[in-house]
């Protein structure tokens, strides 16, 4: 059986009644291999920031420690979307969400959440950031494949002063529902990965 990690899933009705609110930040206890594995690294302040809900500052860091933005979402669990999928998108200053069901469906830190395939093409990227998103959200290790295209990617998206935040917990009902995202993250913390406290805000209208 996999190790499990710690998420909040009770959410809590906003002030007005036509919102909620829903804290879908990873949190992993110390007795998790991934928690473990920072831990042993010979630098382990920088290796601590990459693990749960983070977000990647490799070159610079967003001029804001506290964000809330709209959000577009768009339904990754079948395919990374392709360049048609962008062309309609209206993310100028927004977050766009990429639902993968990566975490979902498999434990954080398994063989099975590392080998999934959701990175994005490089033309794709390309087409993300020339709209223009302020962040690219996944609910799975990166939009990049592991070593250094992953880096590379997150990097050309810090060039386009967007950032990617990795990790998040979400499912379809969240998912399908998510109109802002609330993130807290501390800019100055030493890691290239600085942890993420993000809320989802979502609709409680029905939708037609």
């Amino acid at each position: 059986m996999p190790f499990q990690t710690k998420t909040t899933t009770k959410s809590a009705p906003s002030i007005t009644s036509n919102t909620t609110r829903l804290p879908i930040s990873l949190v992993i206890d110390e007795n998790h291999p991934a928690y473990q594995w920072a831990k042993k690294q010979s630098d382990s302040v920088n290796a601590f920031g990459h693990i749960g809900t983070h977000i990647d500052c490799y070159t610079k860091v967003p001029q804001h420690s506290h964000y809330t933005t709209d959000t577009i979402m768009l339904d990754c669990t079948l395919s990374m979307p392709g360049i048609g999928d962008i062309e309609k998108l209206d993310i100028a200053g927004k977050s766009l969400v990429l639902f993968t069901a990566n975490l979902a469906n498999n434990s954080y830190g398994t063989p099975q959440y590392g080998k999934a395939d959701t990175a994005l093409d490089s033309d794709v990227l390309d087409a993300i950031l020339a709209k223009h998103p302020a962040f690219i959200f996944i609910d799975s290790y990166g939009i990049g494949a592991h070593g250094d295209e992953h880096i590379s990617f997150d990097k050309r998206c810090e060039d386009n002063d967007c950032f990617v935040i990795e990790n998040v917990v979400l499912n379809q009902q969240t998912a399908s529902k998510l109109i802002q995202l609330d993130i807290q993250f501390d800019v100055t913390g030493a890691s290239t990965g600085k942890r993420c406290e993000v809320t989802a805000i979502m609709s409680n209208m029905e939708q037609k």
